[in-house]
């Protein structure tokens, strides 16, 4: 901390070393050229026949020297996060118009039939479990028995997109519910992986490029697992 000990009335110091805040808010705070205005302010101001002793002088050059180097480093850790963003935004851009994989239980069906889905086997194992499809109205449309499966195996949904009587569902965004086992019988949940296509690209309120899916959600860019075409 710089200690002054100044014996002028702050009516002598001059309009240009003068520390002016912009809002009340700032008073909280001390900035780079704030501090350096203080550190100068001292040595012009301090008596001639006590000078300020050598020791504290260096311990508050280093002060100085440290903040700094600070407010370098914050502007260069700015610097990187802004080209960071830039890179991120490029790479998102790339997307539109390819498939992606993401974590959720929606599931859309187009004219080519439904998108590719997962299913995450967990460290325990799968017995068996029963998969309800779902349309937009919550009704189910099929129902699907998978066997068991190893530890960290992971299923692909075999559904051909057509409902329990054989006939094919309409285009849209149906629900995927999960009812799975362990080989203790007990429930146990799955992570579900889905598919679609990225329809375009907007921003997040840090910066960072956000990505919409096709009939689906808005995801951040850290949620797309892969690419799938």
């Amino acid at each position: 901390m710089i200690t002054t000990g100044l014996t002028h009335s702050p009516a002598a110091q001059t309009e240009d070393q003068e520390i002016k805040y912009e809002t009340k808010e700032d008073h909280s705070t001390l900035s780079r050229d704030d501090f350096m205005k203080l550190f100068v302010t001292q040595l012009q101001y301090q008596d001639p026949m006590n000078p300020m002793e050598s020791a504290e002088m260096a311990s508050q050059v280093a002060q100085f020297n440290m903040v700094d180097l600070m407010y370098k480093n914050n502007t260069a850790l700015e610097g990187m996060a802004n080209a960071l963003n830039t890179s991120a935004s490029v790479s998102a851009i790339s997307l539109i118009g390819h498939n992606v994989e993401y974590k959720g239980n929606e599931l859309y069906v187009g004219s080519n039939g439904p998108e590719p889905f997962y299913l995450q086997i967990p460290a325990q194992g799968m017995s068996g479990c029963k998969i309800t499809i779902k349309d937009a109205s919550g009704i189910p449309v099929k129902t699907i028995e998978m066997n068991a499966a190893e530890p960290g195996t992971r299923l692909t949904l075999d559904w051909d997109g057509t409902d329990t009587q054989g006939d094919a569902v309409p285009e849209g965004t149906y629900h995927v519910a999960v009812e799975a086992k362990d080989f203790n019988l007990n429930d146990i949940n799955l992570e579900t992986w889905t598919t679609g296509r990225v329809s375009g690209i907007d921003s997040s309120e840090d910066g960072l490029p956000m990505i919409q899916i096709e009939e689906g959600p808005l995801l951040k860019f850290n949620e797309i697992k892969s690419v799938q075409d």
